[in-house]
């Protein structure tokens, strides 16, 4: 695995969808497809609304639930991140997609690392891709 940090994050003026830029040390780099929303939110522009994310922090919070790294993985449907969670001293490994995985890195100031097999996906999936 590779540690990995958001260097930066584009978003598309013609569509809003968007690109996490993420790289390592050694200059490994893994790029995320965002939606429009969350593109816009991980590049500086907030919403009225309350994104899921935030809620989800907000709720951990009052229950006492920690967030540990997020790991950027293949997985069986393509790339997603796996989080993982102590609650009430149990650990627990949670899969979501890799977009939500980096907002919720980015939100909570968690480290992204990312598998080998994540690392050696094409960086242009078919059919994602910004005008």
């Amino acid at each position: 695995m590779r540690r990995l940090e958001l260097k930066r994050v584009r978003v598309c003026s013609r569509c809003g969808r968007g690109r996490a830029q993420l790289e390592g040390d050694d200059g490994e780099r893994l790029e995320v497809v965002l939606d429009a929303l969350r593109a816009r939110e991980l590049a500086g522009q907030r919403d009225d609304v309350r994104s899921l994310a935030s809620f989800v922090l907000a709720q951990a919070a009052e229950t006492r639930t920690t967030f540990g790294e997020v790991i950027l993985d293949d997985g069986p449907g393509g790339l997603r991140a796996l989080l993982s969670i102590t609650r009430d001293g149990e650990n627990d490994v949670v899969a979501c997609t890799a977009q939500e995985g980096v907002e919720l890195a980015v939100r909570a100031g968690l480290v992204v690392y990312a598998t080998d097999e994540a690392l050696a996906r094409d960086a242009e999936p078919p059919g994602n891709t910004l005008h």
